[in-house]
C-alpha cells in the first residue's frame, strides 16, 4: 500500500499542549467556582471536542459547558495556546513527508484559526495543503469524522482509490474512530496521549511508537 495523502492530528500527534490547556481549564474551574481538574485527568480533555469534554469527564451540563469554554478561550487564545511544544520528531516528519511528495493536510479538533496560528508559530505551516479544524461556534464542526470529511472535500479525495491512499495520524481513539467512519486507514502513535490497549480496542489499522517510526510506516507500507 501507498499512502499519497496524509492527514494529521495536532494535540498530541504533532505538539504537546499540556501546559497550556492545564492552566486554561483551571482558568475556567475557578473563574466558575469549581474545584481544579487534577493533573491526572486533563489528558482526558487532550483529542475530544473541549465542550464533550466538560460533559463527558466533569458532568457539566450543556449551559455550563458552554460558558467554561468562553472561559478557557479568554485565558488559552492570547497566552496557552503558545505554552507548548513540538512532539520529538514532528519537523522531520513533516518533511520527509513534503520531501516524499504526499499531500499533507491537518484534521484537528482544535479549532481551525487556532491551529492555523499555531503552525505559523512553528514555522510549519508551509508543509501543509489543507488545515481542517473544529469551529469555534457551538453549531459549526466538531466531531472528528466531520472534521476528516471536511478535509477530504477540500483536497478532493472523492474516489474508493484516492481513500485506500489516505491515512490518518492521531494519538487518540477519535481519530481511529473518524478514520473507520470516512473509509481511510488509520496510524496511531504512541508518543501522544494514547495507550496501546486503547488503539487496539478501536481497530487502528498500524500502531507507531513514535512520529518517526510512523512516518516510515507511511512511507513504506
Amino acid at each position: 500500500m501507498n499512502f499519497d495523502y496524509i492527514l494529521l492530528d495536532l494535540d498530541g500527534t504533532l505538539t504537546n499542549p499540556i501546559e497550556g490547556i492545564t492552566k486554561s481549564i483551571n482558568y475556567a474551574m475557578k473563574k466558575m467556582g469549581k474545584p481544579l481538574v487534577p493533573d491526572e485527568l486533563i489528558s482526558r480533555h487532550i483529542g475530544p471536542p473541549l465542550r464533550a469534554g466538560y460533559i463527558q469527564n466533569l458532568g457539566f451540563t450543556e449551559e455550563e459547558a458552554e460558558r467554561a469554554v468562553e472561559l478557557y478561550r479568554e485565558r488559552y487564545m492570547p497566552t496557552g495556546l503558545y505554552e507548548n511544544e513540538l512532539i520529538e520528531g514532528a519537523a522531520e516528519l513533516l518533511e520527509r513527508l513534503s520531501g516524499a511528495g504526499k499531500v499533507i493536510a491537518m484534521a484537528t479538533s482544535k479549532p481551525e484559526e487556532m491551529a492555523v496560528r499555531l503552525m505559523e508559530h512553528f514555522d510549519l505551516i508551509k508543509y501543509f495543503d489543507f488545515i481542517s479544524g473544529a469551529a469555534m461556534d457551538a453549531g459549526g464542526r466538531h466531531e472528528k469524522t466531520d472534521i476528516i470529511l471536511h478535509a477530504l472535500e477540500n483536497l478532493g479525495i472523492d474516489t474508493p482509490e484516492k481513500l485506500s491512499k489516505t491515512v490518518m495520524v492521531g494519538d487518540r481513539f477519535h481519530d481511529i474512530k473518524g478514520a473507520e467512519n470516512t473509509g481511510v486507514k488509520s496510524l496511531a502513535v504512541l508518543s501522544g496521549f494514547g495507550s496501546r490497549e486503547e488503539f487496539e480496542e478501536y481497530g487502528a489499522d498500524f500502531i507507531a511508537e513514535n512520529l518517526i517510526q510512523a512516518c516510515n510506516i507511511i512511507l513504506n507500507a
